[in-house]
């Protein structure tokens, strides 16, 4: 245990406390956002949206090909080769944003719902723009630029939603929502590309050699694959129940997930981004990094587990507050999904361990399992068209992927049982186990 005090493991909290400084000045912008236009926009608006959202994602991960993590890894790049690759990702984006704006007919004839073509063309130009964001952004995280990164992002949601508030007062509510995110993605891009100029590799500009990507293949292929089936595994859910129980069931739906989100959003989504910047340095000491780890993902489970238990407790305050009382409906959901929040605040640090330790195969094999076990909970719950049942569908399968998750991390990367995991997550399960009991009384 005398490990835990060396230098390595503070630089990994440093890194941590940096990171989550500046995404917790996001989150607080964004929950503050949330709370607003929760006001001005009615559920069946947000979900007519978030019907559209939901493929927006697809194309996200298909623009950036696991090139992001990738980068983070490498120890040198020419100018040559980042202006190839961000050449590269800007070409991605311009064909994939065309595509995107050919579907729309697709989706209103997939989802049946009135005027969802019309969200398309402000996602498409999303899409070009995060997709030219992707270097710029990944040369910042690599220095651990979490701050910039931070600035970034406050900027870009406090426009954004000051845009999307003078534009309801003069469009069509739909469009003025929908412009939201092209918005956010435009300042977003503008900012990040500007301040990756202070970075080791500096500022890309638009370059032809695509071929610099042929290093990377293998590693962002792998990542590609994950991020690939991960994203089925997670959106599923929202696409069946945007098709079979409408717009506004999908938007209280969306809401209680999002509203789930936040404690994930707080913990280990802001944590992740300084995992793999710090841990690749000592992939080649697995010892240290599991020690690491144990101790890291130990305080996690605890302080997933209160703020489970929090959330749980006080769900209808906190949608009262947050939405208003137009969203009552989102209270017995989110009770549900809390029960989840211990288990995935640990499980949602275990890729960037992966990517550290250069595993993305078995990375993209635990993701794959995932897939499954998502899948067929997502099908479940939609067969009954109970969005309850659905949710303690999903409650199961988070847990049944922590299990295999780290089965593979622990027995193919760090060699040990996974017991050693295992037991020191017990505190944690009481709690689970608590919160479970007492919505089956």
């Amino acid at each position: 245990m005398r490990l835990l005090s060396v230098p390595s493991t503070s630089g990994l909290y440093k890194a941590i406390l940096k990171s989550m400084a500046g995404r917790y000045s996001v989150y607080a912008v964004n929950l503050l956002s949330m709370i607003v236009l929760a006001r001005l926009f009615a559920p069946e608006i947000f979900g007519t949206v978030a019907a559209v959202a939901v493929f927006y994602t697809f194309f996200q991960l298909m623009a950036e090909a696991g090139l992001g993590p990738a980068i983070i890894n490498l120890n040198g790049l020419c100018p040559n080769d980042r202006n190839g690759l961000f050449g590269l990702t800007i070409t991605i984006g311009l064909v994939l944003a065309a595509l995107f704006s050919a579907l729309g007919p697709v989706f209103l004839g997939f989802y049946e719902l009135p005027r969802v073509d019309e969200v398309v063309p402000y996602i498409a130009i999303s899409l070009l723009f995060f997709a030219a964001s992707i270097i710029p952004n990944a040369l910042l995280l690599r220095e651990q630029a979490f701050y910039r990164i931070g600035y970034a992002g406050i900027a870009a949601e406090a426009f954004s939603t000051l845009v999307t508030i003078i534009l309801v007062q003069l469009i069509d509510p739909l469009h003025a929502l929908a412009a939201k995110g092209t918005t956010s993605a435009i300042t977003s891009f503008v900012i990040v590309w500007f301040m990756s100029g202070k970075t080791e590799f500096g500022r890309p500009v638009p370059g032809i050699n695509f071929s610099a990507i042929k290093p990377m293949l293998r590693f962002s292929g792998y990542q590609f694959g994950f991020n690939f089936i991960n994203y089925f595994s997670r959106n599923l859910d929202n696409i069946l129940v945007g098709k079979y129980m409408g717009a506004g069931m999908l938007g209280a739906y969306d809401k209680a997930y999002q509203l789930m989100r936040y404690p994930l959003m707080l913990l280990t989504f802001a944590m992740t981004p300084a995992i793999q910047p710090v841990i690749r340095n000592h992939a080649g000491d697995p010892v240290l990094v599991e020690l690491i780890h144990r101790s890291f993902t130990f305080k996690l489970s605890l302080i997933g587990a209160t703020a489970g238990l929090f959330l749980y407790i006080a769900s209808e305050w906190i949608v009262l507050i947050m939405l208003g009382s137009q969203w009552e409906e989102v209270t017995p959901i989110i009770r549900i999904l809390s029960i989840a929040i211990p288990v995935q605040v640990v499980l949602s640090t275990g890729g960037s361990f992966f990517q550290a330790m250069n595993r993305p195969d078995l990375l993209f094999l635990s993701g794959a399992l995932s897939a499954v076990v998502m899948v067929s909970a997502i099908v479940t719950g939609i067969i009954q068209r109970d969005i309850e049942l659905l949710c303690w569908c999903l409650v199961v399968a988070f847990h049944i992927n922590f299990i295999q998750a780290y089965y593979y991390m622990y027995r193919k990367v760090f060699k040990l049982p996974l017991r050693w995991h295992l037991v020191r997550m017990l505190p944690a399960a009481t709690i689970v186990v608590g919160m479970v009991a007492w919505s089956l009384l």
